[in-house]
């Protein structure tokens, strides 16, 4: 049966399949059209399961399901784990909404009060994407049947940060700082400039890492393992530091020297400017740009790309291919 309230204009359904004894169905609608079709679904689909009762309503949090991704996926990354930690944190400061009645909205909301805090709209962008990339794994591992509510969020457009590397003068000064300290911070710096290398993938180096003059890096950030050459002198200066041992962590003391040696950098680039230095060099010198894909690990040649405007010959076609030459 369906009828009106006439206090709250709103249409109920009260339905009783199967008569006296069984159970009853109660839900109310916003039109006469949508409970009708509620009424004709339930009973479709009672002719074909008589057994058949309503799902009760999924009242997980966003942080349920956040936690849900890391168990079956999340913790086996190398960065599972900051991703959950960052992203329990943003639950909290949305209110940790119901996934079933959550609206976009929410998100937008607490991403501009993030930016009025100071937060920068890169961060924001890599937060959304992470957020649409845990519902899409847990919507195809069947975790979750509902919409991925975040994927119809776009992200902040912002200007493309700008890349920095050292020149063969700030090479020279960098390295004269650096050799004032013990630490192990000269030769990994040696071996980021020398091979593109993440600062931790260096740092993490150890003996059996090293053969053929070739450094084997095994722990990246793609999870994919490369080998790049290096000069007999550094192949031989590595091997015998790392026979008697790991790498000491020198990260503070690199950050230390560079600030002593007066070489200003944009905020957030301190060890990354000597992989930025590498690929720049490369490329200024007459690199490959699909080799040093494969020398920097990227997992696509677009990442990569940002370096070949370095490149000597780089639209260089321009110069010939060009109807304002007819005028010169």
């Amino acid at each position: 049966m369906i009828k009106k309230d006439e206090k709250s204009g709103k249409w109920l359904v009260d339905i009783q399949p199967g008569g006296r004894g069984h159970k009853r169905i109660r839900k109310t609608f916003d039109s006469k059209v949508a409970a009708k079709r509620f009424e004709v679904v339930i009973q479709s689909r009672l002719a074909v399961d008589p057994g058949y009762t309503i799902p009760k309503k999924d009242v997980r949090k966003l942080s349920d399901f956040v936690s849900l991704w890391f168990q079956s996926t999340g913790q086996f990354l190398n960065s599972g784990k900051d991703s959950y930690q960052r992203m329990i944190q943003a639950s909290a400061k949305m209110g940790d909404p119901v996934m079933s009645v959550f609206k976009p909205v929410v998100f937008i909301e607490y991403r501009s009060s993030r930016v009025n805090d100071g937060v920068k709209p890169a961060t924001l962008n890599r937060e959304l994407q992470t957020f649409k990339a845990v519902f899409n794994d847990l919507i195809r591992s069947g975790q979750y049947d509902g919409k991925n509510h975040f994927s119809g969020i776009k992200q902040i457009r912002s200007a493309e940060p700008k890349t920095v590397f050292l020149s063969t003068e700030q090479i020279d000064r960098l390295f004269s700082y650096l050799a004032k300290s013990e630490s192990d911070a000269y030769l990994i710096a040696l071996v980021c400039l020398a091979t593109g290398a993440r600062w931790g993938e260096a740092q993490s180096l150890v003996l059996s890492d090293l053969s053929n003059n070739m450094v084997h890096y095994h722990e990246t950030k793609s999870k994919k393992s490369r080998s790049v050459p290096v000069a007999d002198q550094l192949y031989q200066r590595l091997s015998d530091r790392l026979k008697n041992g790991s790498f000491t962590d020198s990260y503070s003391t690199f950050t230390r020297r560079l600030y002593e040696s007066g070489i200003n950098l944009p905020e957030g680039q301190r060890t990354h400017v000597l992989r930025h230095t590498f690929a720049s060099h490369y490329m200024m010198n007459g690199g490959n740009i699909l080799a040093l894909q494969k020398i920097l690990g990227h997992s696509t040649l677009n990442m990569t790309m940002k370096y070949a405007h370095l490149a000597p010959d780089y639209l260089r076609e321009i110069l010939q291919i060009n109807p304002a030459l007819t005028l010169c």
